[in-house]
């Protein structure tokens, strides 16, 4: 069986697409921003996307998904604070 990288989502729009904690956390305006902008069920199927990475652990999902659906600045301030605590799965 051929080996698949799932890595690049052709479905996620390029902006939205991300690897690692680091990758999201580097971009997270960004991402946010073009995540506020997504229908609902563009949401749901992006859920699964972020939920779908194998390279962290749930809480660093978590972590993604309470800030993508939050306004609060202290959900911002706690994700980039986690990231110092995230390794590379």
């Amino acid at each position: 069986m051929a080996e698949i990288d799932f890595s690049i989502c052709s479905f996620i729009k390029e902006e939205l697409n991300f690897l690692t904690y680091h990758d999201f956390c580097k971009n997270a305006k960004i991402i946010k921003a073009y995540y506020d902008v997504l229908e609902k069920n563009e949401k749901i199927f992006y859920k699964w996307y972020v939920y779908a990475n194998i390279h962290m652990d749930e809480g660093f999902k978590n972590l993604i998904w309470t800030y993508l659906n939050s306004t609060e600045q202290e959900d911002y301030d706690n994700l980039i604070e986690n990231e110092k605590k995230y390794k590379v799965r």
